[in-house]
């Protein structure tokens, strides 16, 4: 079942987030399994919207390649999000 994921980082900002999708190399380097992907900055804080195929999905990328490019942009700043996740009905792409 597809999930939403909402990611929110305590002291990151959009430079942390442009930093590291240039690690990821994304979105040129679309990740398996998600479905669509948004970043946002909520009160000065970096806030990442998702929407994946599953929960498993997500943590693989997370595992296979998100850790090591949040280290690489980041350093000792990385930090793991508070993560929220939802069931979605529906989700729809073009």
């Amino acid at each position: 079942m597809a999930v939403g994921l909402r990611l929110d980082f305590s002291n990151l900002g959009l430079d942390d987030y442009d930093a590291t999708c240039r690690a990821l190399n994304f979105p040129a380097d679309w990740p398996d399994g998600l479905l669509a992907h948004a970043s946002t900055e909520v009160d000065g804080r970096l806030r990442v919207l998702d929407a994946w195929e599953s929960r498993q999905h997500f943590d693989r990328f997370v595992q296979e390649r998100l850790e090591s490019a949040i280290g690489e942009a980041l350093g000792d700043r990385a930090e793991q999000p508070e993560v929220t996740e939802t069931e979605l009905h529906t989700v729809h792409t073009p």
